[in-house]
């Protein structure tokens, strides 16, 4: 019977099927890591030409504005996510939320990663300005986001689920 595992085993078992989700997850991080890399770049080239007072560009600078916005408030949500500590109990009891920070927090290696500026720089974010606006209204800054090694941090957590399943 599905209940009369130990809780190790259950564990384990409900781990190995959060992986997918995680993983899933991840690849999308990356691929708008990837798309913001390449919006914020053509926004900061944009401005410079603007400071240099070179009005030679026919770029659309409020949708490129909008589209940076529009990623790098998904990044943050999501990556914000991927370290929840959030416990949401249904009716039934269950804790719901899905995240790195309930599956791997005694893990070496995620602690690790948890501890690095970006990764607090994006839940600071998160928790202050994309999904809770507070009067702190710090507005995030894109260019930080891009510039940093977020994407080898994204990386290394596909790779820590890799080797979770070979448990």
């Amino acid at each position: 019977m599905f209940f009369s595992l130990k809780n190790k085993q259950l564990k384990n078992m409900l781990k190995k099927n959060y992986n997918g989700l995680l993983f899933y997850l991840l690849d999308n991080c990356i691929f708008a890591y990837d798309q913001l890399y390449i919006i914020n770049n053509k926004l900061n080239k944009e401005l410079n030409k603007i400071n240099r007072k070179e009005f030679d560009s026919n770029v659309d600078m409020q949708y490129i504005g909008n589209m940076n916005r529009m990623i790098q408030d998904y990044l943050i949500i999501r990556i914000g996510g991927l370290f929840d500590k959030t416990e949401y109990k249904t009716k039934r009891g269950i804790d719901e939320v899905i995240s790195f920070e309930k599956l791997f927090s005694n893990n070496k290696n995620f602690k690790e990663i948890k501890k690095q500026g970006i990764i607090k720089y994006i839940i600071d974010k998160r928790n202050n300005f994309v999904a809770h606006t507070n009067k702190k209204f710090d507005v995030p800054d894109s260019s930080k986001i891009c510039d940093s090694n977020l994407r080898n941090l994204l990386k290394s957590l596909q790779k820590l689920l890799i080797e979770s399943e070979n448990i």
